[in-house]
């Protein structure tokens, strides 16, 4: 049996850059094993598979969506994948399957039923809400990090920020970083991160610094050798909890109702710079976040499933 399987890079930079990921429109035609074995041949840090939610009917289903979204990294599936989901709803729309240019969608996925906003003008550009932002208040060694990411100790944090574990929709470890030098210099002790993250129950790290220019602006750097990532080019979950990390944290005084947006920069390590922005707002003392950012296809390819394999 063959599964085409389109190659989308998200969150683009100027049509440039931007992180690979596998996305399959028909998921409804294989399972779960499958789509394991898919997202294994691809090797892409996540591979998504669409579900429209009349193509797989349940009983006594009520829930109110569009399609289910089932994200695999080559390892195992994940709750949610921010630069998936952006690739993944740029192909609906780039192939004509969504009913109208400009719309607003729901995704079903493992962290929650989240809304999708689809924009065609110029560009097609895609916009994610994120899970409600979940904060852990478990305290985090800042010994091992610095082992981690061979920095020392007080190269970690910055402006009353420290590290912290935040989820909206994976949980990853928060750092501050004091400067982009710093963050340049990383060098991941992969065993020590692996064993860190079981420990923790989170996906990876996401480390940050501030562009020295301006404060709405980020350079990130992400990390998850536990799910099979050694480093990723551009994760939308991830940035979206980091701007709830700094409204959380009060890096920015937001009044009820006023919306934050920054620009986090990504992959320019790895060769492949992305850029993402984050949206952020308070209502009634919750806080919402959004992040989206243009992709495009890079080409496809028909991947078989022979017999032995499944």
């Amino acid at each position: 049996m063959g599964i085409k399987v389109y190659k989308v890079n998200a969150f683009t930079k100027d049509s440039k850059g931007g992180n690979c990921a596998g996305v399959v429109l028909d998921g409804e035609k294989i399972n779960e094993l499958e789509m394991q074995i898919i997202a294994k041949k691809l090797n892409f840090s996540e591979t998504a598979f669409v579900i429209p939610k009349d193509k797989r009917k349940r009983k006594n289903n009520k829930e109110v969506y569009d399609y289910e979204v089932k994200f695999f990294t080559p390892t195992e599936e994940v709750e949610l994948c921010g630069h998936a989901t952006i690739a993944t709803f740029f192909t609906l729309a780039k192939m004509g399957l969504l009913p109208q240019n400009n719309i607003s969608l729901k995704q079903k996925t493992k962290a929650g039923i989240l809304d999708v906003d689809v924009i065609s003008k110029d560009e097609i550009e895609v916009v994610m809400s994120q899970a409600e932002p979940q904060f852990s208040d478990e305290s985090l060694n800042k010994e091992i990090l610095s082992k981690i990411l061979n920095l020392c100790e007080d190269e970690i944090g910055f402006e009353n920020l420290k590290p912290q574990i935040v989820s909206t929709g994976l949980r990853d470890i928060l750092i501050p970083i004091k400067n982009e030098e710093d963050l340049k210099n990383i060098k991941i002790d992969n065993d020590l991160l692996i064993n860190y993250s079981r420990e923790l129950k989170v996906v990876g790290i996401h480390a940050f610094a501030i562009d020295s220019n301006n404060n709405e602006r980020f350079i990130v750097r992400n990390f998850a050798p536990a799910v099979g990532i050694p480093e990723e080019s551009a994760t939308g979950t991830s940035n979206g909890a980091l701007l709830a990390y700094l409204i959380k944290n009060n890096f920015y005084e937001l009044k009820d109702h006023e919306e934050k947006t920054i620009i986090c920069r990504q992959g320019m390590y790895m060769g492949n710079t992305s850029e993402i922005i984050a949206k952020g707002s308070i209502s009634n003392g919750k806080i919402a976040i959004k992040v989206g950012g243009k992709s495009y296809i890079e080409g496809e390819e028909e991947i078989e499933l022979k017999p032995l394999e499944i």
